[in-house]
């Protein structure tokens, strides 16, 4: 959302402010917990249903509120407010028809449950929306000092399979091969460090959003007194990346200890604990963390900061449905351009079909210079 306010200061100043607002005008029903909005505006019916969902987050969790603010020969020239609201609406629904002002626009009333904390429920709610993340594993297992062979899946990543059914698991084999082929290198001729990047790499190039890259060493503690008894333990160390943004979402440890008179069922089982262990903190890093969508970064050229301003570019995209977030990390130079950072649910080809959908909105006219997975380069007439 933008605001712009303009009034006389009268001494220089440039602050920048945080603050939580926690809105308080809705109206609760103790009984089922809804959040009841009135008089919601749109430009059209997507757009209602989006603004409504978002007020009721707001008036139902409070919404963070992150602004700034310019002034220049001691006057105010405008302020720029982010906000951004977590959570989801359950059960939405219009109340009554809706309803169309004189000036065009469209107002309706609303209703809906929200919901912040539950982490089963938040991840099921989003995959009804997305489908189920994309995850690619990469684990180096050492079984009483032997490493396990390349390109075979091993007993962690079986169990990770198996123990996480809320992802959808790619294919390792296609990566191996391409990370490998140039001097036939093994995972060891590479630094921890290296292989991470390598293997970010080609993952940014598929459909994984998201990557575990671990390493699960077993050991035999030896035999437990006055019995035939071995006791395993493994331990296993992860790192886990959003691939979009190549930021780490967690990195942890996690054991397991199995006592057992046959090897192979001992090491299996302590593998399977120390897997089993490591999944709620896993799990709850990703809800909690985690951002679906493609990161894209939009250069609009030959088009003015004030026709910028004045048309709120940044304003409509952020009301795309499947946009999360709207960023602009550039200056208003119109030779440099516009530049905007944005989190979406698509790829940028999907994106620009949005945008060109949403072309009256804009009252500008624009042509496509070029356009990428994760760019898109706009060229604005004059």
């Amino acid at each position: 959302m933008k605001f712009k306010f303009s009034q006389i200061i009268p001494f220089s100043l440039s602050f920048t402010l945080v603050f939580l607002i926690s809105c308080l005008s809705s109206v609760k029903d103790p009984k089922d917990e809804f959040v009841y909005v009135q008089n919601v505006q749109g430009k059209n019916e997507e757009e209602l249903e989006l603004n409504a969902k978002r007020k009721i987050l707001e008036n139902g969790l409070g919404e963070f509120v992150q602004g700034s603010s310019q002034v220049v020969s001691g006057k105010l020239k405008e302020t720029i407010v982010n906000s951004s609201v977590e959570g989801f609406v359950l059960e939405y629904s219009k109340i009554g028809p809706t309803r169309k002002l004189v000036n065009g626009i469209l107002e309706i009333d609303a209703k809906g449950k929200v919901n912040q904390k539950a982490v089963q429920d938040a991840l099921k709610e989003r995959y009804k929306d997305i489908g189920k993340p994309k995850f690619l594993v990469f684990i180096e297992e050492r079984i009483l000092g032997k490493k396990n062979i390349r390109e075979k899946v091993g007993i962690t990543e079986n169990e990770i399979i198996r123990v996480f059914s809320d992802f959808d698991f790619l294919d390792k084999k296609q990566f191996y091969r391409i990370l490998f082929k140039e001097g036939k290198k093994e995972p060891s001729t590479f630094s921890e460090h290296s292989f991470e990047d390598k293997i970010l790499s080609l993952a940014s190039e598929s459909e994984a959003e998201i990557l575990l890259v671990g390493q699960t060493e077993v050991t035999d503690l030896g035999k437990i007194e006055d019995t035939n008894l071995h006791s395993y333990q493994s331990v296993l160390r992860f790192k886990i990346f959003d691939v979009n943004t190549a930021r780490i979402i967690a990195a942890d440890n996690s054991s397991g200890v199995s006592p057992h008179i046959n090897p192979n069922t001992g090491i299996q089982e302590s593998i399977k604990r120390s897997v089993e262990k490591a999944y709620p903190k896993i799990k709850e890093q990703i809800s909690d963390k985690w951002k679906p969508g493609n990161l894209i970064r939009i250069k609009m050229e030959g088009l003015s900061y004030n026709d910028y301003l004045d048309k709120d570019v940044l304003g409509i995209i952020r009301t795309i449905q499947g946009v999360n977030r709207v960023n602009q990390t550039s200056g208003s130079d119109r030779n440099d351009g516009i530049v905007l950072e944005i989190e979406a649910l698509y790829n940028g080809g999907a994106l620009y079909q949005k945008l060109r959908e949403r072309k009256e909105d804009f009252g500008l006219e624009f042509s496509l210079k070029e356009v990428k997975s994760s760019y898109i380069h706009l060229f604005f007439k004059k």
